[in-house]
């Protein structure tokens, strides 16, 4: 016989080497285009420092407060920094040994729980070890670990299960425990906000156990525990919601009113048990219809199906089966931020099913576990056919969810193939149009680009992310008025769109409308955007040849000279440059714009043709200023 010891150390690294073998292959995979470029935009994460790690754990008014996943960011970065492409492996590479380590907490904490109510300790081991291997293999997980900007979904995981694992182990020695269980319901409420349900979980846990296994009163053992955590949470929910609603995070409801709204949010609840057991093509976006309206049917039949999962647990506690009816609070306490209460932009996600999809599984694992241990009283086959039966199918199961999860791997390896991937699976998908869109900007297909815009359109009418890429297109195929009046239309749903305001300023500039152009321009740079950006020179030239044909040649010197002094290194802008000072018959100007675009030249034509243009402008200057000292030698 094995000691319990050699068993545990087994399973932990079956599921490590399972973990590992599966996620493999995200480690080639590159950042999309969804959130990930803001994590290399952020200056804070690029370098420890006293200052950085300050700014990280300061409470930002106008976002929700997750220090713990930046602070993992930072890491990535100094371990695997500066290069881009090594930051991004080295992320990849965390992701999936925090996946890893969440998988292992998870059975440690089933493990506990299952040894509180299950009498016999190896079908307690066995169950909890094969709910575990699905839960660690299911691909409705991929999400939660390919993509890079997801990291606070693992690290929710670890800490959310450590948390409940040391409260069951506190039901002994409480206050060591009951410490170690708060420390780590701290940490993960400061990974992502959803932990805030981690206390409603533990409330149902605790009247479980206590139902189970009596142990005295519960408000006298666990009052001190659990009101200043129940306060702690009711202050940062409230707070959660103001600051969500500050950044436009919270949408109308759905229907238009609370009660209709409550419909839709049945529909949600209900639809996270077909995704997470249903599902087949897992995609990064499921486009669905909520049935909001009390004259559906089908509103009717999720609520239904709701009442009647929570009715049979309920059933199944009346009659002394406590486990059941935990994991189904388990997964609607789970669902409860993200299931639109208070709506918000994304209806149904794999992220958001990472620590719901636990009750999936653990079902799955208890009928598999009784198979596997079922000895029948007569059968024409041998005692143990019930066992290879259930090793035959759980295999099976296995190999298809790890199958799958592979499979959407590669599906995340960069933005174009995980957009590409959801449209094939959902063609109406907003955020898969919009984000392939802006793929297909940068590649300059730009007729694509417009069928794809107008379909996410279509289904979101105000998604000004769309009709911004729509302009932009439009502008690139040269239909100015289009392109002016759909930018406009973008400011008109969301002010503050300073890349279309820039936009909307170059239609006008393209149409040769340099007094909107002039105007808009001027307006986004008193504003101060822009600054930092590669092309803020092009904006400033583009201003300043608006103001000479407008006849403002104070505020055209002057913005020109700031885009030179910006482009040094800029053949093009350079050139512009120069263009724009020779139209307006600055020579002078002209040849300093071009002799610095000299050195920038390769030998050639090119090179030749601007030697003759500087050659012209020597001529012409010394003719505008005779007796003046010679023209200076050529560059």
């Amino acid at each position: 016989m094995k000691s319990d010891r050699i068993k545990y150390l087994e399973v932990a690294a079956f599921i490590a080497v399972l973990v590992l073998g599966i996620y493999l292959n995200v480690l080639d995979n590159g950042a999309t285009n969804w959130d990930d470029p803001a994590l290399f935009n952020r200056p804070i994460l690029q370098h420890i420092t006293g200052e950085n790690l300050q700014k990280a754990l300061s409470i930002d008014s106008l976002s929700t407060y997750q220090p713990v996943r930046d602070l993992t960011y930072m890491l990535d970065f100094s371990l695997w920094g500066p290069g881009q492409k090594t930051v991004i492996f080295g992320m990849h590479l965390q992701n999936v040994v925090l996946y890893l380590l969440m998988v292992l907490a998870c059975w440690l904490f089933l493990l506990e729980l299952f040894g509180l109510f299950v009498e016999d300790r190896g079908q307690a081991f066995l169950w909890a070890s094969l709910s575990c291997t699905l839960y660690a293999v299911h691909p409705v997980h991929v999400e939660s670990v390919a993509w890079l900007y997801a990291r606070k979904e693992p690290l929710l995981g670890i800490f959310t299960f450590l948390s409940l694992w040391a409260f069951i182990r506190g039901r002994v020695s409480s206050w060591t425990w009951h410490l170690a269980s708060a420390v780590f319901l701290l940490l993960a409420v400061l990974s992502k906000p959803t932990a805030l349900m981690i206390p409603g979980v533990m409330l149902v846990l605790d009247f479980a156990i206590q139902a189970r296994r009596p142990e005295g009163s519960f408000w006298k053992k666990r009052l001190l525990f659990f009101l200043p955590v129940l306060a702690a949470v009711m202050v940062m929910g409230l707070w959660l919601l103001v600051m969500m609603d500050r950044a436009g995070g919270i949408k109308n409801l759905h229907g238009g009113s609370f009660w209709t709204n409550l419909l839709a949010v049945s529909q949600i609840l209900a639809s996270y048990f077909s995704l997470v057991g249903l599902t087949l093509n897992y995609s990064a976006d499921y486009p669905i219809t909520l049935y909001a309206d009390p004259a559906a049917w089908q509103a009717w039949a999720y609520a239904a199906f709701n009442l009647a999962l929570v009715g049979s647990a309920l059933v199944a506690w009346r009659k002394g089966s406590f486990l059941y009816p935990f994991f189904v609070a388990w997964h609607y306490l789970f669902l409860l931020p993200v299931s639109h209460v208070f709506p918000i932009s994304q209806i149904l996600a794999d992220r958001y099913a990472l620590l719901p999809s636990l009750t999936w599984c653990v079902l799955l694992g208890w009928g598999f576990s009784r198979l596997w241990l079922w000895r029948p009283a007569s059968s024409r086959f041998s005692p143990e056919f019930p066992t290879l039966v259930a090793v035959a199918v759980f295999s099976a199961l296995t190999l298809s969810y790890a199958f799958m999860t592979v499979q959407q791997n590669d599906v995340w390896k960069d933005a174009q193939t995980l957009w590409e991937d959801t449209l094939a699976k959902y063609p109406n998908s907003s955020p898969g149009n919009v984000n392939l869109a802006a793929i297909y900007l940068n590649q300059g297909r730009f007729t694509e680009v417009q069928k794809l815009c107008l379909t996410a359109i279509r289904q979101k009418p105000y998604d000004y992310l769309a009709i911004s890429n729509l302009a932009l297109a439009q502008m690139m195929m040269g239909q100015y008025d289009n392109a002016i009046h759909n930018y406009k239309q973008a400011l008109g749903l969301k002010a503050d769109l300073y890349k279309s305001e820039l936009g909307l300023a170059y239609a006008y500039w393209l149409k040769g409308d340099y007094e909107n152009a002039y105007g808009t321009y001027t307006g986004v740079f008193l504003k101060g955007v822009g600054a930092g950006s590669n092309q803020y020179p092009s904006y400033l030239y583009r201003a300043g040849f608006a103001a000479w044909k407008l006849g403002k040649v104070e505020d055209a010197h002057r913005y020109l000279e700031q885009a030179l002094a910006m482009s040094t290194q800029d053949p093009f802008i350079l050139d512009d440059i120069g263009a724009a000072y020779t139209s307006m018959g600055e020579f002078v100007r002209a040849r300093d714009a071009f002799a610095r675009f000299y050195p920038l030249v390769e030998e050639g034509k090119t090179k030749n043709d601007l030697t003759r243009l500087l050659d012209a402008l020597d001529r012409r200057i010394s003719r505008q200023a005779p007796g003046t000292a010679e023209p200076q030698e050529r560059p």
